[in-house]
């Protein structure tokens, strides 16, 4: 999926919860971006496609002082965990957990909700 392409969906899925998205990367089927919640927290995105398929991500909800929330990733670098290699990092990036939010609009979802 082009970035281009899928800066639209994202734009379509975020609704009033998002105060405006901030792209960094459109490059190929590459994209970057933040958005910046209403309560001034944001989400920092990365996704990596080959085709229509999400091959790396990673989502990144932090404090509007910067503090981790939740970051989701697949980086495959913690095997031991259920679900791997999605997971996730909770408060701090030691606190990992499996995940099994593993798109955006999964993860919005858990984000958005919690406003």
């Amino acid at each position: 999926m082009l970035a281009t392409e899928r800066l639209l969906e994202i734009e379509a899925a975020v609704g009033q919860g998002v105060q405006r998205i901030v792209p960094l990367e459109l490059d190929g089927e590459t994209l970057r971006l933040v958005l910046y919640l209403q309560d001034g927290a944001n989400v920092r995105v990365a996704e990596q496609w080959e085709g229509n398929t999400l091959k790396r991500y990673s989502y990144y909800w932090l404090t509007a002082t910067d503090k981790l929330k939740i970051g989701w990733d697949n980086a495959p670098h913690h095997t031991r965990l259920a679900n791997f290699p999605h997971h996730k990092h909770v408060g701090q990036r030691a606190d990992l957990q499996p995940s099994f939010e593993t798109r955006l609009e999964e993860v919005l979802a858990i984000v958005l909700g919690d406003h």
